[in-house]
């Protein structure tokens, strides 16, 4: 009767422990599929190249994609481009737009303004693709007033379209009429989630980077806008050097915004 009662108590052993064991392995085999679905994409574009800003080398010489917009009609523009395609980043137009609001030489001389012709509008979005032949796509630089003024705005996409390019949407007015829009004219298009600079204090570049992160993590992608020159610069260079290997620890992957684009 012990031996039974011996063997019985090592079979209950036995089973107890096959039992958590087996518990224990789904629970870490849970935690390795829910670590696997947490993945986004983050597109990060860099605006305000064409200056020779503060920063551009330094950020074209980053390890991970990200998208160059460049300004058209500026000294360095051509220049700019060209250490962008060299150093393997994604090239759009940062177009300039006229705004509702600031000093009208943030805009600068040329650009697309409500006053313009569709004519007018053609030829110098035209022109900044002549500029900039690398150039897959545009956003705005400014261009709260254009962004709210579907005519102006379905030019610029019309042109675009030709060119089979596709179009980020900055977001610098809350009433953009750039989804809709694009989507009647079948232009692809993404929407910013985070400003990250127009400050120089890193540990808020930081923070905004780490929210564009979580916005991609839960969304599944997400894209930011940094700049070069007095926006960001170094300063956001190298929040962006520091978070890389934090955000794909999280389970964020680096790519160009073309990358995010919806048809």
């Amino acid at each position: 009767m012990r031996k039974f009662w011996k063997n019985s108590f090592c079979y209950v052993l036995l089973f107890a422990f096959c039992f958590v064991g087996g518990r224990l392995t789904a629970a870490r085999q849970a935690v390795k599929v829910s670590n696997m679905a947490s993945t986004g994409k983050l597109a990060i574009v860099i605006d305000d190249f064409g200056y020779n800003g503060e920063g551009t080398d330094k950020m074209l010489a980053l390890p991970v994609p990200f998208t160059a917009a460049v300004m058209p009609f500026s000294q360095y523009s051509v220049e700019n481009a060209k250490k962008a395609v060299e150093a393997g980043k994604e090239v759009i137009i940062h177009m300039p737009m006229e705004a509702l609001t600031g000093k009208p030489e943030w805009v600068g001389d040329k650009g697309v303004f409500r006053k313009m012709t569709d004519e007018e509008i053609k030829a110098v979005v035209e022109e900044a693709y002549s500029i900039l032949p690398d150039a897959v796509g545009m956003n705005n630089h400014m261009g709260s007033a254009i962004m709210e003024d579907t005519r102006c705005l379905g030019v610029v996409l019309d042109i675009l379209k030709e060119e089979n390019g596709f179009f980020i949407d900055s977001v610098t007015t809350a009433k953009s009429q750039g989804r809709a829009l694009a989507e009647e004219k079948g232009v692809p298009f993404f929407a910013r989630s985070v400003f990250l600079d127009g400050t120089n204090d890193v540990g808020t570049v930081k923070e905004n980077l780490r929210k564009a992160g979580k916005i991609a993590l839960r969304d599944g992608k997400a894209l930011a806008i940094g700049h070069v020159g007095p926006e960001g610069g170094e300063v956001t260079q190298k929040a962006i050097e520091d978070l890389i290997p934090e955000l794909e620890e999280a389970g964020i992957t680096f790519v160009a915004a073309g990358d995010l684009i919806e048809e």
